[in-house]
């Protein structure tokens, strides 16, 4: 009996020792909190809370959320407010969740690129500190084919209001025009200039969004252009550039594909061609819009009339 007794004790420590983990791994474990782990087979076929399925899931509605809201995709967020207690599984969550955006939504998460550093004193903080951390923040971008982007084949989730329409469209075209004004300045745009540019256009006090200063603001906010304000010799300056989410979804061809529309009737289109080429490779060079190399291709040959197309006026001095 005493013998059996000992059997048992000692079955009953190993087992004890096999469910607790060591000191040194205990230490293994504390020294990579943050990094991140696949899940296990047993863990993703769960169907609690906490499995695969319900994680992705979750963060499919919050991206969706996100882009609805044009807020970023911020990965901290996404620990806090989607995954818990599981955050060091967000790689398989986040790679089940992009799997599921492209195939029911014919979307996918990009990741946005990194804020410039455009002023001397950021260049030098930027020295100082680690650059190959990755902005950790991402928005959603359309995969669907040209051919499907259509009213007729992509309408609105809810009946919509006429004028909740107008002014959708007016501040869509008013951020795509101010980057394509940047983007041609050479991706650099001053304050006084983006002024008179907005004057011409008969939107230098009020716009269909909301008054001028306060559609600015919110295109700051929403990450299409970036205020950047400068004091150099005690004089200031202040300009503007292409924020992130401008550059991911406006971005190279966005703009090549703006200016054909404009101007693709009225231009010989090789010449247009070289033209865009050269903005972007100027641009490409300050802001990282469009990096050197050949403009995007045209999808679609259109009308060559050959016509000069006429000089742009000097600025005035109004």
């Amino acid at each position: 009996m005493c013998t059996a007794y000992v059997q048992i004790t000692h079955k009953s420590q190993a087992i004890d020792n096999a469910a607790t983990p060591t000191q040194s791994q205990r230490r293994r474990q504390a020294a990579t909190p943050d990094a991140d782990v696949d899940m296990t087979m047993e863990e993703s076929q769960q169907t609690g809370s906490g499995s695969l399925e319900q994680l992705s899931k979750g963060l499919v509605r919050y991206a969706l959320s996100c882009e609805f809201a044009r807020k970023p995709i911020k990965r901290q967020d996404v620990n806090e407010k989607v995954l818990g207690s599981h955050a060091r599984a967000f790689k398989t969550v986040f790679d089940q969740a992009n799997s599921e955006l492209m195939d029911v939504f014919g979307m996918v998460m990009v990741e946005l690129p990194k804020s410039e550093k455009v002023t001397a004193r950021q260049k030098r903080a930027a020295a100082a500190t680690d650059s190959s951390k990755t902005s950790a923040m991402w928005v959603l971008q359309t995969i669907v084919p040209e051919r499907y982007r259509v009213p007729e084949a992509i309408g609105p989730s809810r009946p919509a209001q006429k004028a909740e329409d107008d002014i959708a469209a007016a501040y869509i075209g008013l951020y795509t025009m101010i980057m394509a004004l940047i983007i041609i300045a050479g991706g650099r745009l001053p304050e006084n200039k983006l002024d008179r540019s907005l004057r011409r256009m008969n939107a230098n006090q009020s716009t269909p969004v909301d008054t001028t200063d306060k559609t600015i603001a919110l295109m700051i906010k929403d990450g299409y252009i970036v205020r950047v304000k400068e004091t150099v010799n005690g004089d200031e300056t202040i300009d503007y550039i292409v924020g992130p989410r401008g550059k991911v979804e406006m971005g190279r061809e966005g703009f090549a594909e703006l200016v054909r529309r404009i101007y693709g009737d009225d231009e010989d289109e090789e010449e247009l061609e070289k033209k865009i080429k050269r903005t972007l490779d100027v641009a490409g060079a300050t802001s990282g819009v469009a990096p050197a190399g050949e403009a995007p291709t045209r999808r679609a040959a259109g009308r060559k009339r050959g016509r000069p197309r006429r000089e742009v006026d000097e600025e005035d001095d109004e």
